[in-house]
């Protein structure tokens, strides 16, 4: 078993990394204020979906195999970054369109919020690189290790997800009053610069 002070020392590092803005922050605000709660959530759902996945590869121990493996790192680094640049530009593209066209009346698809949430984190090799580089110095290396790893990340999820709830249901809120104002408009726009100057980083990034 872990130690407590390991324990709270994991806690501690993973409510930091939580509340320290990121894509998924702001693809969550994106998505609760443009459409809602409902979409914020699917996003944050997708997200935690994407977090799910990095616990499955640590419980098999497939994780280490990304970042062993040149060829598959890379492969994974240019999809997200190829990924995240489209996204952007998508999001940038909406924002100079301004097409509102009554959404606020319109039914929500949230399938598209749910499977960017979701390819944001999956496609992103920096969280396996986090996970691999801070996990083992709490886990160890024994038998339990994995075991251990998978909770040890189910706390940062149980964080994630109290904090990005709070995220789309803030967003939301805020939507009713800056929907017919051009704060969406910019709000949408400056996530998807930041989106792609995330994505450039990616690209260029060696590990």
């Amino acid at each position: 078993m872990i130690e407590p002070t390991a324990l709270l020392a994991w806690s501690a590092l993973a409510l930091i990394v939580t509340l320290t803005p990121g894509p998924d922050t702001l693809l969550v605000a994106s998505h609760g204020a443009r459409g809602g709660f409902r979409a914020g959530m699917a996003a944050v759902m997708g997200i935690m979906t994407g977090v799910l996945w990095y616990g499955s590869l640590i419980a098999f121990g497939a994780l280490s195999i990304l970042v062993a493996v040149p060829a598959l790192f890379l492969a994974v680094k240019i999809s997200g970054a190829l990924y995240l640049a489209w996204l952007g530009a998508g999001m940038i593209w909406s924002a100079i369109k301004n097409k509102r066209d009554d959404a606020l009346a319109k039914p929500v698809d949230l399938k598209a919020p749910y499977a960017q949430g979701f390819f944001t984190n999956a496609l992103n090799p920096k969280v396996a690189l986090f996970y691999l580089a801070a996990l083992p110095q709490f886990a160890g290396t024994g038998a339990n290790a994995p075991m251990i790893g998978v909770m040890l990340l189910a706390i940062h999820s149980v964080f994630g997800l109290v904090w990005l709830s709070f995220i789309a249901f803030a967003a939301s809120r805020a939507r009713s009053i800056v929907w017919n104002s051009a704060v969406v408009r910019w709000l949408e726009g400056a996530v998807g610069v930041f989106f792609v100057g995330v994505a450039g980083r990616l690209a260029l990034a060696q590990r």
